[in-house]
Protein backbone atom coordinates (compact mmCIF):
# COMPACT_ATOMS: atom_id res chain seq x y z
CA UNK A 1 0.00 0.00 0.00
CA UNK A 2 1.09 3.08 -0.57
CA UNK A 3 2.31 4.99 2.49
CA UNK A 4 1.34 8.18 2.60
CA UNK A 5 -2.17 7.03 1.49
CA UNK A 6 -1.78 8.79 -2.07
CA UNK A 7 -2.13 5.55 -4.50
CA UNK A 8 -3.28 7.93 -7.25
CA UNK A 9 -1.68 6.47 -10.60
CA UNK A 10 -2.11 9.91 -12.37
CA UNK A 11 0.35 11.81 -9.80
CA UNK A 12 2.42 12.16 -12.22
CA UNK A 13 0.52 13.64 -15.13
CA UNK A 14 -0.28 17.36 -15.50
CA UNK A 15 -2.70 16.11 -18.62
CA UNK A 16 -4.74 13.87 -16.30
CA UNK A 17 -4.57 17.12 -14.06
CA UNK A 18 -6.18 19.13 -16.40
CA UNK A 19 -8.27 16.68 -18.34
CA UNK A 20 -10.14 15.89 -14.30
CA UNK A 21 -10.63 19.74 -14.42
CA UNK A 22 -13.10 19.19 -16.81
CA UNK A 23 -15.46 17.34 -14.84
CA UNK A 24 -18.99 18.56 -14.20
CA UNK A 25 -21.87 18.16 -11.72
CA UNK A 26 -24.58 16.25 -13.89
CA UNK A 27 -22.41 14.26 -16.64
CA UNK A 28 -20.10 12.90 -13.77
CA UNK A 29 -22.55 12.85 -10.71
CA UNK A 30 -25.88 13.05 -11.85
CA UNK A 31 -27.09 11.02 -8.32
CA UNK A 32 -25.91 13.65 -6.62
CA UNK A 33 -28.64 16.46 -8.07
CA UNK A 34 -31.63 15.26 -6.32
CA UNK A 35 -29.68 15.81 -2.81
CA UNK A 36 -28.06 19.48 -3.27
CA UNK A 37 -31.79 20.60 -5.12
CA UNK A 38 -33.18 19.91 -1.02
CA UNK A 39 -30.60 21.62 0.50
CA UNK A 40 -31.27 24.70 2.10
CA UNK A 41 -29.14 27.88 2.61
CA UNK A 42 -26.20 27.49 4.96
CA UNK A 43 -25.79 23.82 4.21
CA UNK A 44 -22.04 22.16 3.82
CA UNK A 45 -20.62 20.14 1.09
CA UNK A 46 -17.47 18.14 0.65
CA UNK A 47 -16.04 16.52 -1.80
CA UNK A 48 -13.25 14.21 -0.86
CA UNK A 49 -10.70 14.11 -3.35
CA UNK A 50 -11.88 16.57 -5.53
CA UNK A 51 -8.50 16.50 -8.01
CA UNK A 52 -8.57 19.63 -9.67
CA UNK A 53 -12.22 20.80 -8.77
CA UNK A 54 -13.88 20.82 -11.74
CA UNK A 55 -17.03 18.88 -10.17
CA UNK A 56 -16.61 21.50 -6.70
CA UNK A 57 -16.43 24.32 -8.71
CA UNK A 58 -19.75 23.59 -10.50
CA UNK A 59 -21.61 23.07 -7.81
CA UNK A 60 -20.69 25.88 -6.13
CA UNK A 61 -21.91 27.78 -8.87
CA UNK A 62 -25.12 25.96 -9.03
CA UNK A 63 -26.03 26.18 -5.59
CA UNK A 64 -24.89 29.67 -4.63
CA UNK A 65 -26.62 29.32 -1.25
CA UNK A 66 -24.75 26.16 -0.07
CA UNK A 67 -20.78 26.16 0.95
CA UNK A 68 -18.59 23.68 -1.04
CA UNK A 69 -15.44 22.14 0.26
CA UNK A 70 -12.76 20.30 -1.64
CA UNK A 71 -10.11 18.35 -0.23
CA UNK A 72 -7.19 16.10 -1.79
CA UNK A 73 -4.12 14.54 -1.10
CA UNK A 74 -2.40 15.78 -4.42
CA UNK A 75 -1.11 19.24 -3.71
CA UNK A 76 -1.07 20.39 -7.83
CA UNK A 77 -4.51 19.17 -7.59
CA UNK A 78 -5.61 21.76 -5.13
CA UNK A 79 -3.44 24.56 -6.77
CA UNK A 80 -5.28 24.19 -9.91
CA UNK A 81 -8.50 23.92 -7.91
CA UNK A 82 -7.75 27.10 -6.21
CA UNK A 83 -6.60 29.08 -9.47
CA UNK A 84 -9.67 27.91 -11.28
CA UNK A 85 -11.52 29.29 -8.60
CA UNK A 86 -10.33 32.77 -8.35
CA UNK A 87 -10.07 32.73 -12.19
CA UNK A 88 -13.96 32.37 -11.96
CA UNK A 89 -14.33 34.82 -8.89
CA UNK A 90 -16.65 32.11 -7.09
CA UNK A 91 -16.60 32.74 -2.86
CA UNK A 92 -19.04 29.65 -1.76
CA UNK A 93 -16.01 27.23 -2.35
CA UNK A 94 -12.61 26.17 -0.55
CA UNK A 95 -9.74 24.22 -1.12
CA UNK A 96 -7.49 22.55 1.85
CA UNK A 97 -4.68 19.98 0.68
CA UNK A 98 -4.90 16.95 3.00
CA UNK A 99 -5.34 13.16 3.48
CA UNK A 100 -8.60 11.12 3.03
CA UNK A 101 -7.24 8.72 4.98
CA UNK A 102 -7.16 11.67 8.33
CA UNK A 103 -10.00 13.99 7.62
CA UNK A 104 -10.30 14.79 11.30
CA UNK A 105 -7.09 16.67 10.58
CA UNK A 106 -8.20 19.57 8.72
CA UNK A 107 -10.54 20.62 10.97
CA UNK A 108 -7.94 23.13 12.20
CA UNK A 109 -8.09 24.72 8.75
CA UNK A 110 -9.82 27.83 8.58
CA UNK A 111 -13.59 27.11 6.79
CA UNK A 112 -12.98 23.47 7.14
CA UNK A 113 -14.39 23.31 10.63
CA UNK A 114 -17.24 21.54 9.54
CA UNK A 115 -15.42 18.32 9.02
CA UNK A 116 -15.68 17.52 12.73
CA UNK A 117 -19.54 16.11 11.95
CA UNK A 118 -21.28 18.80 10.58
CA UNK A 119 -21.08 18.28 6.71
CA UNK A 120 -24.94 18.10 5.29
CA UNK A 121 -23.56 15.87 2.44
CA UNK A 122 -20.02 14.24 1.97
CA UNK A 123 -19.44 12.71 -1.40
CA UNK A 124 -16.53 10.88 -3.58
CA UNK A 125 -15.93 10.49 -7.13
CA UNK A 126 -13.76 7.75 -8.13
CA UNK A 127 -11.33 8.82 -5.70
CA UNK A 128 -11.40 6.65 -2.50
CA UNK A 129 -9.85 3.49 -4.50
CA UNK A 130 -7.08 6.12 -4.90
CA UNK A 131 -6.60 5.71 -0.99
CA UNK A 132 -4.09 3.75 0.18
CA UNK A 133 -7.01 3.01 3.21
CA UNK A 134 -9.80 2.36 1.70
CA UNK A 135 -11.89 1.67 5.05
CA UNK A 136 -10.31 4.15 6.67
CA UNK A 137 -11.48 6.76 4.08
CA UNK A 138 -14.62 5.93 4.33
CA UNK A 139 -15.20 5.81 8.31
CA UNK A 140 -13.43 9.55 8.04
CA UNK A 141 -16.36 10.34 5.44
CA UNK A 142 -19.42 9.37 7.79
CA UNK A 143 -17.30 10.89 11.31
CA UNK A 144 -17.54 14.32 8.92
CA UNK A 145 -21.60 13.96 8.01
CA UNK A 146 -23.53 15.63 10.85
CA UNK A 147 -26.63 13.58 12.25
CA UNK A 148 -28.63 12.47 9.31
CA UNK A 149 -26.18 14.10 6.53
CA UNK A 150 -25.53 11.96 3.97
CA UNK A 151 -22.44 10.31 2.12
CA UNK A 152 -22.10 9.42 -1.59
CA UNK A 153 -19.50 6.94 -3.37
CA UNK A 154 -18.64 6.59 -6.72
CA UNK A 155 -16.11 4.35 -7.89
CA UNK A 156 -14.82 2.63 -10.64
CA UNK A 157 -14.35 -0.91 -11.10
CA UNK A 158 -11.37 -1.91 -13.76
CA UNK A 159 -12.99 -5.07 -14.14
CA UNK A 160 -16.51 -3.89 -16.09
CA UNK A 161 -14.03 -1.09 -18.45
CA UNK A 162 -14.27 -1.83 -22.38
CA UNK A 163 -13.28 -0.25 -25.35
CA UNK A 164 -14.77 -0.44 -29.23
CA UNK A 165 -13.16 -1.21 -31.41
CA UNK A 166 -10.64 -3.28 -29.67
CA UNK A 167 -7.12 -3.21 -31.38
CA UNK A 168 -4.28 -4.85 -29.96
CA UNK A 169 -2.48 -1.78 -28.18
CA UNK A 170 -5.98 -0.79 -26.79
CA UNK A 171 -6.76 -4.80 -25.15
CA UNK A 172 -2.93 -4.88 -24.07
CA UNK A 173 -3.73 -0.99 -22.20
CA UNK A 174 -7.19 -2.55 -20.26
CA UNK A 175 -5.35 -5.67 -19.20
CA UNK A 176 -2.57 -3.35 -17.64
CA UNK A 177 -4.50 -0.38 -15.96
CA UNK A 178 -5.37 -2.61 -13.41
CA UNK A 179 -2.16 -3.74 -12.61
CA UNK A 180 -0.60 -0.35 -12.72
CA UNK A 181 -2.94 1.15 -10.48
CA UNK A 182 -2.51 -2.26 -7.77
CA UNK A 183 1.46 -1.45 -8.12
CA UNK A 184 0.64 1.96 -6.99
CA UNK A 185 -1.49 0.89 -3.89
CA UNK A 186 -5.04 1.44 -4.99
CA UNK A 187 -7.81 -1.02 -5.85
CA UNK A 188 -8.87 -1.09 -9.16
CA UNK A 189 -11.92 -3.64 -8.39
CA UNK A 190 -13.46 -1.18 -5.76
CA UNK A 191 -16.60 -1.04 -7.20
CA UNK A 192 -17.52 -4.67 -6.14
CA UNK A 193 -16.53 -4.42 -2.69
CA UNK A 194 -18.31 -0.97 -2.11
CA UNK A 195 -21.49 -2.32 -0.48
CA UNK A 196 -19.14 -4.02 1.81
CA UNK A 197 -16.82 -1.26 2.42
CA UNK A 198 -19.60 1.57 3.82
CA UNK A 199 -21.54 -1.43 6.23
CA UNK A 200 -17.58 -2.21 7.23
CA UNK A 201 -17.87 1.50 8.21
CA UNK A 202 -20.58 1.76 10.59
CA UNK A 203 -23.97 2.19 8.42
CA UNK A 204 -26.59 -0.60 8.26
CA UNK A 205 -28.42 -1.44 5.38
CA UNK A 206 -31.60 0.43 6.53
CA UNK A 207 -29.23 3.42 6.27
CA UNK A 208 -27.69 2.56 2.54
CA UNK A 209 -30.37 4.50 0.17
CA UNK A 210 -29.01 4.05 -3.31
CA UNK A 211 -27.14 0.81 -4.56
CA UNK A 212 -26.61 1.31 -8.21
CA UNK A 213 -24.61 2.02 -11.40
CA UNK A 214 -23.32 4.51 -13.55
CA UNK A 215 -22.07 4.35 -17.17
CA UNK A 216 -20.06 6.75 -19.14
CA UNK A 217 -19.77 6.21 -22.27
CA UNK A 218 -17.22 8.27 -24.36
CA UNK A 219 -17.17 9.10 -27.62
CA UNK A 220 -16.72 12.61 -28.36
CA UNK A 221 -13.36 13.04 -31.05
CA UNK A 222 -12.48 15.89 -28.27
CA UNK A 223 -12.80 13.80 -25.23
CA UNK A 224 -11.17 10.97 -26.58
CA UNK A 225 -8.39 12.97 -27.59
CA UNK A 226 -8.20 14.17 -24.24
CA UNK A 227 -7.87 10.75 -22.97
CA UNK A 228 -5.49 9.80 -24.77
CA UNK A 229 -2.83 12.45 -24.36
CA UNK A 230 -3.44 11.82 -20.61
CA UNK A 231 -3.17 7.97 -20.65
CA UNK A 232 -0.17 7.94 -23.40
CA UNK A 233 2.02 10.23 -20.75
CA UNK A 234 0.85 7.58 -17.54
CA UNK A 235 1.87 4.93 -20.07
CA UNK A 236 5.30 6.37 -20.69
CA UNK A 237 5.92 7.33 -17.11
CA UNK A 238 5.45 3.51 -15.96
CA UNK A 239 7.82 0.17 -15.46
CA UNK A 240 6.21 -1.15 -18.53
CA UNK A 241 8.46 -2.39 -20.93
CA UNK A 242 9.35 -0.25 -23.96
CA UNK A 243 7.72 -3.14 -26.17
CA UNK A 244 4.41 -2.25 -24.33
CA UNK A 245 4.20 0.84 -24.02
CA UNK A 246 4.63 1.68 -28.09
CA UNK A 247 2.32 -1.00 -28.43
CA UNK A 248 -0.33 0.58 -26.02
CA UNK A 249 0.33 4.24 -27.19
CA UNK A 250 0.54 3.40 -30.76
CA UNK A 251 -2.74 1.60 -29.69
CA UNK A 252 -4.73 4.15 -28.06
CA UNK A 253 -4.17 6.88 -30.87
CA UNK A 254 -5.46 4.08 -33.56
CA UNK A 255 -8.17 3.76 -31.24
CA UNK A 256 -8.67 7.69 -30.69
CA UNK A 257 -9.29 8.38 -34.36
CA UNK A 258 -11.64 5.70 -34.98
CA UNK A 259 -15.42 7.64 -36.17
CA UNK A 260 -16.87 4.67 -33.61
CA UNK A 261 -14.87 4.39 -30.81
CA UNK A 262 -15.67 4.31 -27.70
CA UNK A 263 -15.18 3.94 -24.40
CA UNK A 264 -16.89 2.78 -20.62
CA UNK A 265 -15.75 3.27 -17.29
CA UNK A 266 -18.92 2.05 -15.66
CA UNK A 267 -19.24 3.15 -11.47
CA UNK A 268 -20.81 1.77 -8.79
CA UNK A 269 -23.12 4.35 -7.00
CA UNK A 270 -23.41 4.39 -3.15
CA UNK A 271 -25.42 6.47 -0.80
CA UNK A 272 -25.91 6.22 2.89
CA UNK A 273 -27.81 8.54 5.23
CA UNK A 274 -26.08 8.92 8.91
CA UNK A 275 -29.27 8.42 10.66
CA UNK A 276 -29.46 8.46 14.50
Amino acid sequence: MSRDNNAFIASGSDLMRRAMQNRRLIPDVPHLKPMLDQLPAGSIVCEVGCGPGGITLDIAQLYPHITVLGMDVDEESIKLAQEAKDKAGTTNVRYAHGDACDLEKLVTVEGFEALNGGCDVVYSHAAIMHTGDQPAAISQMRKAAKPNGTISLKEGDMGLFFAYPENPGMKRWLETFPTLSLGKGADPYIGRKLVSLVLGAGFTHSQLKDVSMHGQMQWRPQVKSGLVKGFGQIVRQSGLGEDDKQLIVEGLEEWSKYEDGVVSFPGVIVTAVKEV
